[in-house]
């Protein structure tokens, strides 16, 4: 087993490189995934396709430029295989033809900055919103996605009070976020 400096004195930075790597897909592999469902239109040819994506990512991780974006470079690989996969399910009718693929991949890329500004937004906004509330969200919006009806039963409420405080919650946090950003806009 290394030592730590055996570790640190990698003279060609190919672990540093690595974790940075690992770092940027980990915050960007949601943002990854709903960009193949944007382009194939369904959760399980985008998972088949992500799943290729991340096999070549990560082969080809040391062709990544930290100094620059790692959704565009991304993209670019996933829109490859999207067309890829579309080719290789000829037979099965295409519900979009590849100009409107073409299209669709330029918009999410051009959306990816101003996505990000959103989700970073929402984490403030989350943390504004009162104790109870916020756990309301993290309950019907925890990896377990559980149904509002279940998080109702937990909690011994009424269903119906739950789904109203949710629209209530979605309001606050959608006028959050963009008063944030008009906000930053104006700055």
């Amino acid at each position: 087993m290394a030592s730590n400096e055996d570790i640190s004195s990698d003279p060609t930075g190919d672990r540093d490189l690595r974790v940075q790597f690992a770092r940027v897909f980990a915050q960007n592999d949601r943002w990854l995934y709903a960009y193949l469902v944007s382009l194939l239109g369904s959760p399980t040819d985008a998972e088949e396709v992500f799943q290729e994506v991340c096999v070549i990512l990560w082969r080809d991780y040391d062709q990544f430029d930290p100094d620059t974006s790692f959704m565009k470079w991304a993209s670019v690989i996933a829109h490859y295989q999207v067309r890829r996969f579309r080719r290789t399910q000829s037979k099965q009718a295409k519900p979009l033809s590849d100009a409107v693929v073409d299209l669709l991949a330029d918009d999410a890329v051009a959306k990816a900055d101003l996505m990000d500004s959103r989700r970073l937004a929402l984490h403030d906004c989350l943390k504004k919103l009162p104790p109870s509330d916020r756990e309301l969200v993290r309950n019907c919006y925890s990896d377990t996605r559980q149904s509002m009806k279940t998080v109702a039963e937990l909690l011994g409420r009424p269903a119906n009070t739950v789904y109203k405080a949710m629209n209530r919650i979605r309001r606050s946090l959608h006028g959050c976020i963009d008063r944030k950003l008009s906000a930053e806009t104006l700055a």
